[in-house]
């Protein structure tokens, strides 16, 4: 919402305080600030987006900005007034010429409050109120009007204006249209009304959908010179249901739909009729008011406890505070004892319910940053029955793959054949299922992998302009289908493919580890440690790697071998997300803490004969020094120039560490040395330098 600050400063003294402050207050009372635009139109001005979540329709206006600031500075010890719209009405009873209103649906409109004005002239409207309306973005259209929306921004009210001329038998009527009304609205179409539809009618006809949009024939015009206002509060599920239906978005819908004040809508038609009154100079206006509200809205009443506002924030905040919070905040206490008050919610404050939404109030007034945040960190253990149900392991790890910027996908189990026959012509060993009758014939062949709907979903995005410039992640859980032994089977397998850009690569960046990377990280999470990997020959994918437990294999991983996507690489994995589930289950969580004592690290640098790969060294290593081995990781890989044509050059980081004790010099040194004889005696390597 757009909130001009040469306007918000007619209802509070703010003029020693910028709008850069004022914004920073707001954004720390939970009401952001997106950004300032300075304009200059007639005088200097500063116009704040903030951002107001639904559930504030309080803070919907200039007034309710003025309001929420009035409250914060005032709190802080600031000397600041806030000045309430000024309203002037002298009722006038000698006009015969009086309005009946009648609400048939109680539930729906809960009050309706109207007001005639008599002998006006529509003309342009003064400087002041246009200047006013285009800061906040509104086109001027002329007095009346302008001064409907005027107060709308100003109070958060909407009102609607019909020509009272035009009103049949001077009544208004609120009600459930009948079924197949025509109704031709002022944005230009015609919408048909049903019984379920809240609309205002005078004798004959219908005037206005809930006051969010007229009719053509109730508008006002030119020559227009007595006008009804009227000023309601519906029911907003109700006036949402309108919206949905017939798309319809007014600033009244949305106003409506958030919740007004059904305390304001007779002060908001006082406040239209005083501006008005200001506005026509040179002639003698007459009006009347009407009010009718049959089943009135009561403040709520909630008990908040002393004791929980300290639990809930962390920190004891005094009674006297408390108090001064509250009564800055309108909310007005009942009664109270040693333990607990009783206070009363204003109306306009549609958020308050519960007492937690007070302990709420008193932290946004009090301030979030004077929490203190503890030295000490706490963790919750997770019980051992979270690896469970396969819903919470699945929930788990998709949000981590969220979190590295996965994107999950759902395709459908059968395949074009016409768009993946480059790939269905060599794709792995599975025979394919064929379907008898298939609705399209294109799509007559059962997938044997979760590949296929990740290539046509990154085929269609390839082409958006909005992935030119970035990578395509995607991740999808599913069933493959194929044949063996003259038998139907099903499978559900986890795929996670990666596009790479070939013109986003950067030096040293190899996005083969990288997905490899987020395997690991999956099985971390999931405490898998005890795997094996291998390379496989996978038809379609290049330099791929089986990663085994328990002698199974658990994950396919590699570069897709298919050039589909010319100057662009896909890397693609496929997990057995059964076998992985049941892996899971039998998973027992346990913790360790962290040792007390350093790390140390070790480099080691030797050829190897090119056949030779780094998880057949890894898995030596292990197995015959593994006590106080941390962790092993490749540092350096180079082959080519300066070296033989048969070798390969490692260079491996060992971290040594014990839970025990610090572990010396001669200890890491002596591991090293083992280290060393089993590289040479097994892997017949050639050591080059150690650090």
């Amino acid at each position: 919402m757009k909130i001009s600050y040469n306007w918000l400063k007619k209802y509070i003294s703010i003029d020693n305080i910028n709008a850069e402050q004022i914004s920073s207050i707001l954004t720390y009372s939970g009401l952001p600030v997106k950004n300032i635009k300075k304009i200059l139109y007639e005088e200097e001005d500063y116009i704040l987006d903030v951002e107001i979540t639904p559930n504030r329709a309080d803070a919907m206006s200039h007034y309710g900005i003025a309001r929420e600031l009035y409250t914060v500075l005032k709190f802080r010890g600031y000397t600041v007034n806030l000045f309430k719209p000024p309203v002037i009405v002298h009722k006038n009873e000698n006009i015969d010429n009086h309005i009946q209103i009648f609400i048939r649906e109680n539930i729906k409109c809960i009050r309706y409050s109207g007001m005639s004005i008599y002998k006006i002239r529509i003309e342009p409207s003064p400087r002041w109120l246009v200047y006013r309306l285009k800061s906040v973005g509104i086109q001027p259209i002329n007095n009346i009007i302008d001064v409907i929306n005027f107060v709308m921004y100003e109070l958060g009210q909407p009102i609607h204006v019909f020509d009272m001329d035009k009103i049949e038998e001077r009544k208004i009527i609120i009600k459930n249209a009948k079924e197949n009304i025509d109704f031709q609205s002022s944005d230009g179409l015609t919408r048909k009304l049903d019984e379920e539809d809240l609309v205002i009618f005078d004798a004959k006809k219908p005037l206005s959908i809930s006051g969010i949009i007229n009719s053509v024939q109730s508008d006002i015009h030119e020559n227009t010179e007595n006008i009804f206002l009227g000023s309601a509060y519906f029911n907003p599920v109700f006036i949402r249901l309108i919206r949905k239906k017939h798309l319809i978005q007014t600033e009244s819908q949305f106003l409506f739909e958030r919740g007004t004040d059904p305390n304001q809508t007779v002060y908001a038609l006082k406040r239209a009729y005083f501006l008005i009154k200001e506005i026509i100079t040179k002639r003698k206006i007459d009006h009347q008011i009407y009010d009718i509200y049959t089943s009135p809205i009561y403040p709520s009443t909630i008990k908040i406890r002393y004791n929980k506002v300290g639990n809930i924030l962390g920190k004891k905040i005094s009674k006297k505070k408390i108090k001064k919070i509250f009564s800055l905040l309108e909310i007005v206490i009942h009664s109270e004892n040693e333990k607990s008050l009783f206070v009363e919610i204003p109306l306009y404050r549609i958020d308050v319910k519960r007492e937690i939404d007070l302990i709420e109030e008193i932290l946004r007034i009090d301030g979030i940053h004077k929490i203190k945040i503890s030295d000490n960190i706490k963790i919750s253990p997770i019980p051992n029955c979270f690896y469970k149900t396969e819903h919470k392991i699945q929930k788990i790890l998709f949000e981590q793959l969220v979190c590295y910027g996965f994107q999950e996908i759902i395709s459908s189990p059968m395949i074009d054949e016409y768009k993946n026959s480059d790939l269905l012509n060599s794709f792995f060993k599975r025979e394919e299922i064929k379907i008898i009758n298939p609705i399209n014939q294109n799509y007559k062949t059962l997938r044997t992998s979760l590949l296929f709907g990740m290539i046509n979903c990154m085929r269609y995005n390839c082409n958006k302009i909005n992935y030119y410039n970035s990578n395509i992640k995607l991740f999808e859980i599913g069933k493959i289908y194929y044949k063996k032994n003259n038998k139907f089977l099903e499978k559900t397998y986890l795929g996670i493919a990666f596009l790479q850009k070939e013109e986003k690569k950067c030096e040293g960046y190899k996005p083969f580890f990288y997905l490899k990377g987020i395997i690991e990280q999956i099985f971390q999470k999931s405490g898998i440690y005890n795997y094996t990997q291998i390379f496989s020959k996978h038809p379609l994918l290049e330099n791929s790697v089986s990663i085994l437990y328990n002698k199974k294999n658990l994950v396919e991983l590699g570069k897709l071998r298919s050039n589909i996507f010319r100057k662009n690489e896909i890397f693609y994995a496929e997990i057995d997300w059964e076998y992985l589930i049941s892996i899971l289950q039998k998973k027992r969580i346990t913790y360790v803490p962290f040792s007390k004592y350093p790390t140390s690290r070790r480099d080691l640098s030797f050829l190897v004969d090119k056949n030779i790969h780094f998880e057949k060294m890894n898995q030596l290593i292990k197995k015959k020094e593994n006590h106080v081995i941390k962790k092993i990781q490749i540092f350096d890989f180079y082959e080519g120039k300066n070296l033989p044509h048969s070798k390969k050059s490692y260079t491996i980081s060992f971290f040594f560490e014990s839970q025990k004790k610090t572990l010396t010099e001669k200890t890491i040194n002596n591991s090293m040395k083992k280290i060393e004889f089993f590289l040479k005696k097994e892997l017949k390597a050639e050591i080059r330098d150690k650090k």
